[in-house]
């Protein structure tokens, strides 16, 4: 304290000294001080005043643990958002009727957004008053998040009446005898004008019915609003992660800058698992909430509350932000700045970039890790946006369980295995070329993990018409085919008494069908379900089956096997990620460490993040085996070939660390040259780091 003391007395001399007259002269002056000695003299300004030596300026609110508080709440629930939207992701496919590849080019909008962002958010945030930063990108997100909902308040209601989607079915779709009745395009025609959807829907004469499909300007309008809002997403939350922490970082003493980022890390890991919980709720409850569904979440036809999950995140992270503005430029609590002025030390420049990008170009080792990077979490970010929708056709969840499953048996544990690496290596400190050689070792067993459950799933045995290698043929349908008039492309699954799940109603033959409460329970007379019965010796009488809504129940066992088999290779490939960043702080200059973790990040947004739900969306699509067709155009994916997509959605991800594996020997090749032991690395930088990768990992 009476060095802090005498330090505000000989700047205070200093300053007295050059301005002699006005305090207008005195404030202009103070500007060309450098800004280590202009911070430590505005502390020393604020001593001597509040209840603790300090200015409080009546305001007890502006703490350190309080700053935590507010920080760890967005930090939540942006990261909730991002795993929340993944979990609507199927609902909203199915609701407007969009391609996974589509989906996936969307979704790359918040990485696009985050890109663009960054360098210059960082830049004149990071010299301005930080919170009021911060407390603006949470708005822009909240924001953008609400935006994101929109299409549901637009369009929602109207296109869950026109599809059906509600179990009141105007129309069903049974067996009906060449030739089709023209009186039944009148009423069906008319019946979509009845619920208003005459202005969002164009009309067309199919095979069978008259089709409804959504105006490709109604399309490109949802498209639209959801491309931008996610951009919105992707640029709001960059000011919290980027200006959050250093302000944490200025804010504490060091030696509880530790304590600190070890609670930002815990509470991180969470935001991306509560946001599958949050999905699960959410998609258990109906879109539209003033309607009484006559289907439940088993029903193929079920709509989710997607929308629901993204307004309650804006509305909390609203609130948030009002708390955020309240905080100060700096904290009264602050630690105090000792770092000494140098005269003859070049600040940054401009002209010192070019340079500076070239040294790390030339760094052999940083660029392997780089490559590295981008293969480790290209396949990663892929799976696991697309792992909801996988263990729904695979295993045949629900929506709502897929949601869970998803969050407390991939994010969860990932979190667990990257916290028990962190201790690993903060007590044993193992040595360069041990870290890289466990790095390389995950990823081989991640990517036989892959290999091995390219075979663990369910078959597809007990869907009429399958034939392996060929496609859904109706032409094997145990009926007369000839006799029903059926469209090939009306996706409604039923489930026959001979334990069989048949295209629709119509392609088991089903001729009739008994309701209650304006809700179908059940079809009959269904020719694909006959059966003989011999009266006598000689009589043979003809019995029709009965068929109820949905897929039939699904006898397969692999599925407690098949999660069990993922935690254990996610939790392998978890422990990798704290010593990965390690190897990025030591291999490089310790002045170029912030440019090098700005270029991988920069490398893993560009080359990882923003093509992985592209690809994984092209992916997804090229197992699809029955599309909703309507009006000649491909909708949403009705239902997927569980084995090409078994093997497609895990032999890609396999493929992808198999690479990274060979790239991670190099590395660990040529890691003799990095000194683990020597070079102190502050505790508090490398957590900041870790909480990096870990952001970049769960989204």
């Amino acid at each position: 304290e009476e060095d802090h003391l005498a330090n505000h007395k000989m700047l205070s001399e200093k300053l007295s000294n050059n301005n002699d007259h006005s305090s207008e002269q005195s404030c202009l002056r103070t500007n060309d001080i450098p800004e280590e000695q202009t911070s430590l003299a505005q502390d020393t300004d604020n001593y001597h005043h509040g209840p603790e030596g300090y200015r409080s300026n009546g305001d007890r609110f502006a703490s350190k643990q309080a700053f935590l508080i507010v920080f760890c709440i967005a930090w939540v629930l942006q990261g909730m958002y991002h795993t929340y939207f993944v979990s609507a992701i199927t609902t909203i496919e199915k609701l407007f009727q969009i391609q996974s590849k589509i989906t996936g080019i969307i979704m790359s909008a918040t990485e696009i957004g985050q890109i663009g962002s960054s360098l210059l958010l960082t830049y004149y945030g990071g010299q301005g008053h930080r919170p009021k930063w911060i407390a603006w990108g949470m708005v822009l997100f909240a924001v953008s998040s609400f935006t994101c909902s929109l299409p549901h308040f637009i369009y929602g209601r109207q296109l869950i009446s026109a599809n059906d989607l509600t179990g009141i079915t105007k129309e069903p779709n049974v067996c009906k005898a060449y030739p089709t009745n023209s009186t039944f395009f009148m009423h069906v025609s008319n019946n979509s004008s009845a619920y208003g959807v005459s202005n969002i829907l164009q009309t067309c004469e199919e095979e069978v019915t008259t089709g409804h499909r959504i105006q490709p300007s109604v399309t490109n309008i949802v498209l639209a609003i959801f491309f931008i809002s996610l951009l919105g997403v992707g640029m709001g939350q960059t000011a919290v992660y980027t200006l959050g922490i250093p302000y944490i970082d200025d804010n504490v003493a060091s030696k509880e800058s530790p304590l600190y980022f070890a609670i930002t890390i815990g509470v991180r890991i969470l935001g991306p698992a509560l946001g599958f919980i949050v999905g699960s709720l959410c998609t258990s409850v109906y879109a539209d909430l003033s309607v009484d569904p006559k289907i439940d979440t088993t029903d193929p036809r079920w709509v989710g509350a997607w929308w629901l999950g993204l307004v309650l995140i804006a509305g909390f992270l609203m609130l948030a932000s009002l708390a955020m503005f309240a905080f100060p430029k700096r904290l009264s609590s602050a630690k105090q700045i000792h770092r000494i002025h140098h005269p003859n030390r070049k600040h940054p420049s401009i002209k010192d970039f070019p340079k500076t990008v070239k040294r790390l170009l030339k760094n052999d080792i940083l660029m392997f890790r780089t490559a590295s990077s981008v293969l480790h979490i290209l396949p990663i970010a892929g799976l696991y946006t697309f792992l909801p929708k996988y263990l729904e056709s695979q295993f045949r969840l629900p929506t709502p369980s897929a949601n869970m499953i998803s969050g407390v048996g991939g994010i969860l544990v990932m979190g667990l295995g990257i916290i028990i690496s962190g201790v690993f290596i903060l007590r044993v400190k193992p040595n360069a070329r041990f870290v890289a050689a466990w790095i390389a070792f995950t990823a081989v067993i991640y990517a036989l993990g892959m290999g091995l459950l390219m075979f663990i799933g369910c078959p597809m045995n007990d869907l009429a018409g399958v034939q392996i290698n060929q496609g859904f043929d109706t032409i094997q349908l145990n009926c007369n085919e000839s006799y029903c008039n059926c469209n090939k492309d009306k996706f409604a699954p039923i489930c026959g008494q001979d334990g069989k799940t048949y295209l629709s109603p119509c392609h088991a033959g089903c001729q009739n069908y008994t309701k209650k409460d304006d809700k179908i329970i059940q079809y009959s007379e269904c020719m694909c379900l006959s059966s003989n019965v011999t009266i006598g010796n000689a009589t043979e009488d003809f019995r029709f089956g009965n068929a109820t809504i949905g897929y039939c129940d699904l006898e397969c066992p692999n599925f407690i096997l098949y999660i069990i088999l993922f935690s254990i290779f996610v939790f392998i490939h978890s422990t990798s990620e704290v010593g990965s960043m390690l190897l990025i702080l030591r291999c490089v200059d310790p002045r170029d460490k912030a440019m090098a973790l700005g270029l991988i990040q920069f490398a893993i947004g560009l080359f990882g993040n923003v093509p992985c739900p592209i690809v994984y969306g092209a992916v997804v699509d090229s197992a699809c085996l029955v599309w909703k067709m309507a009006c000649g155009e491909k909708g949403a994916c009705g239902l997927y070939d569980s084995d090409v997509f078994r093997m497609f959605y895990h032999g890609t991800t396999g493929a992808i660390l198999l690479c990274a594996f060979f790239v991670d020997v190099i590395v660990w090749y040529k890691a003799g040259s990095i000194n683990f032991v020597d070079e102190q690395v502050p505790f508090e930088e490398e957590l900041h780091t870790i909480t990096g990768k870990i952001k970049g990992d769960l989204e």
